[in-house]
């Protein structure tokens, strides 16, 4: 299984040293990869600004988006912006895209939230035949997030893969079963790549910080907020059963989210997992 580490783009106090930082050390320690998620409204880095910083801080490790919310932008516009960051980086991009769940995002975008269904389906078909405005080449690795129907429809038809949130294996493992099910149905070749992402915590002098954080971002969520915080794994046995767990369920990588803005947590991630 894959292990790799997001940046924290989103969490407070996260200034472009660190996110540079955090890249090359990220790199040192073998994480896979390097992930950037997006929230428009909420206070943070740009997603594929930043993964555009840590590109440029290293030389091998991937990049990843997870997830971006494609939506918020034209088709054009997110072909363009993807095929840059994949050129700017020597072809270490993967895409990983969703159609968003947040009216405020929508609404700060000027962007229609009941449309943007139809409209990410434009954009995978677009991204799915390889379209790269300004550039050249195959198309960038997606991966699709959500675990609705239409989330599974839409990997079977369009992307290299699935993503979604959670270490629960009774949440991911059935949702990924159904993904690999579509996908041989739809006469795919080879199997999706299955990707689990979760939020994380590592020590106790950081603790509260990233209960903070954890708190403030689920925020709009009202008394589930308080779940997110519970459920953020804080030990690296909680940690490490949970991944095993996934592997064992045929999952074939697990992003981890960090939740305070501190670059032991690259260390401390890397120690309990890799």
């Amino acid at each position: 299984m894959k292990i790799s580490i997001a940046l924290p783009n989103t969490v407070p106090g996260a200034d472009g040293r660190l996110i540079t930082d955090w890249a090359r050390r990220a790199e040192e320690r073998g994480f896979a990869s390097l992930a950037a998620t997006e929230r428009l409204v909420y206070p943070g880095h740009d997603p594929l600004l930043a993964l555009a910083a840590a590109a440029g801080a290293t030389s091998r490790i991937g990049l990843l988006t997870n997830v971006l919310i494609g939506p918020l932008r034209t088709a054009p516009v997110l072909a363009k912006a993807v095929a840059s960051l994949d050129s700017l980086s020597g072809g270490r991009f993967t895409l990983g895209v969703g159609p968003g769940v947040r009216e405020d995002d929508f609404e700060a975008a000027g962007r229609a939230f009941d449309d943007r269904r139809a409209a990410f389906e434009e954009q995978l078909e677009l991204l799915g035949r390889g379209a790269r405005p300004g550039a050249e080449g195959p198309g960038v690795p997606v991966l699709v997030g959500g675990v609705s129907a239409a989330a599974v429809r839409r990997v079977a038809r369009w992307a290299d893969g699935w993503t979604a949130p959670g270490l629960e294996p009774e949440r991911i493992v059935p949702v990924a079963e159904r993904v690999r099910r579509a996908w041989s149905e739809a006469g795919r070749a080879g199997a999706p790549h299955v990707v689990a992402l979760a939020r994380y915590t590592l020590g106790e002098d950081v603790a509260q910080e990233s209960a903070a954080f954890v708190r403030d971002y689920f925020a709009v969520l009202g008394e589930e907020a308080e779940e997110f915080v519970a459920k953020t794994p804080r030990t690296a046995g909680q940690l490490r059963a949970a991944v095993s767990a996934l592997a064992d369920g045929g999952v074939d990588e697990v992003v981890l989210h960090p939740t305070a803005a501190a670059l032991s947590q690259v260390d401390r991630l890397a120690d309990a997992l890799l």
